[in-house]
């Protein structure tokens, strides 16, 4: 009999081409009077954002922009955000960006209405979230972290050096506005990495021990439409089409890991984020097939759906041989569209190994991980993606 689960997805999605354009409307239906952009500086001085602004202004919605965000956002550029936030005494928030972007935007309306900093919030802090978050549309530029549907923000602890995260559930955005016109000009380093950062989500979240039916549906989707697509918006960036394909798989991914959760690789690699800077989908991409096939032993049966799912085919009837192929395939597929073959090309070095080996230990999902882990495990897959 299938058990019992509880899905999660309270955030409303519109996907398709132009939904920015209903960005004024949302934000009355949301009663927002003034508004904070958080962003990044090449969004703000995109042409993309000056409309989406200039709409805000025709519309009488008074707005101020944040977009002094780096790339691994960390709990002074949060606690910062949010000081500009009360100081123009906003009411909202519309993130645009990529998974950063948006993850900064969550904690930034936590801290519109609770107090303290974004430290106190994070996993294994003292705060407790009161009040509700202020109300926050979020619109991904970039086809891969998922942000948009999800109730956790991860940032950067830069006392500690490592990547915690705050997670609850008042941190569902209120939209999230899926337009893969905001896609087309993605670099094609981010399009990889975020795509692979997608592809990671669904598979983790479909072979979780944790995963349910409707995360099963959304993850196995995913990972089709992913494996499919992947390499043509590699090629063809301007393919609005294959965009648009990426966009939704990345969502879907998402609600799937919100509901079934991860595992080891996100371990791994939250971990090599936040002690060596390695970017976290190509962390995620050149360590899946190592702890692929760690996990395919004790989820057989899935991996021979994820194997269908990408259209692959063995000699043999065994489903151990069709299963087996799933990681060489994912090997096969990042090297095709240009990931690195080894995180030595990155700041990592084996001396970070045991700090690495410690914070992936305590890392919270990694129960749902269908093999079990130990540090030795973790150091094996540690040497084995870098020495490759």
């Amino acid at each position: 009999m299938m058990h019992s689960f509880l899905f999660k997805g309270p955030t409303y999605i519109k996907y398709g081409v132009g939904v920015v354009k209903e960005l004024a409307a949302l934000c009355a239906e949301l009663s927002m009077t003034h508004i904070l952009f958080v962003t990044g500086n090449h969004v703000r001085k995109s042409e993309e954002f000056a409309g989406i602004k200039n709409c805000m202004d025709s519309a009488h919605i008074a707005s101020d922009i944040y977009s002094d965000i780096p790339t691994e956002p960390t709990v002074s550029i949060v606690d910062a955000a949010a000081s500009f936030l009360k100081e123009h005494h906003c009411d909202g928030i519309v993130a645009i960006g990529g998974g950063s972007i948006l993850d900064t935007a969550k904690a930034i309306a936590l801290l519109g209405t609770n107090p303290g900093s974004a430290r106190d919030y994070m996993f294994g802090g003292s705060g407790v979230v009161s009040h509700p978050a202020l109300p926050l549309i979020c619109i991904p530029t970039t086809a891969g972290s998922g942000s948009e549907v999800t109730a956790s923000s991860v940032i950067l602890d830069e006392e500690k050096g490592v990547k915690l995260s705050i997670t609850h559930n008042y941190l569902f955005p209120k939209y999230a506005l899926i337009d893969p016109t905001l896609h087309l000009s993605m670099p094609h380093k981010i399009t990889i990495s975020t795509g692979m950062d997608a592809m990671t989500h669904a598979i983790e979240a479909y072979t979780s021990t944790t995963s349910n039916a409707m995360s099963d549906m959304y993850a196995l989707t995913a990972i089709s439409m992913i494996s499919q697509t992947i390499g043509i918006v590699a090629k063809e960036p301007d393919n609005l089409e294959a965009r648009g394909t990426m966009a939704l798989a990345s969502t879907l991914a998402a609600l799937a890991f919100v509901n079934g959760g991860l595992g080891i690789v996100h371990g791994i690699s939250q971990a090599m984020g936040g002690l060596a800077h390695v970017p976290h989908g190509i962390g995620n991409a050149i360590l899946l097939p190592y702890c692929l096939t760690l996990n395919e032993r004790y989820a057989v049966d899935k991996f021979v759906a994820i194997a269908h799912a990408m259209n692959l085919s063995a000699q043999s009837s065994d489903p151990s041989a069709l299963a087996a192929k799933v990681p060489e395939a994912i090997r096969r597929l990042s090297m095709e569209i240009g990931i690195p073959a080894s995180t030595r090309e990155f700041a990592l070095t084996p001396d970070m190994f045991p700090a690495i080996i410690k914070e992936t230990m305590a890392y919270r999902l990694l129960k749902c991980n269908p093999a079990p882990v130990t540090p030795e495990i973790v150091e094996d897959i540690l040497n084995q993606s870098y020495y490759a």
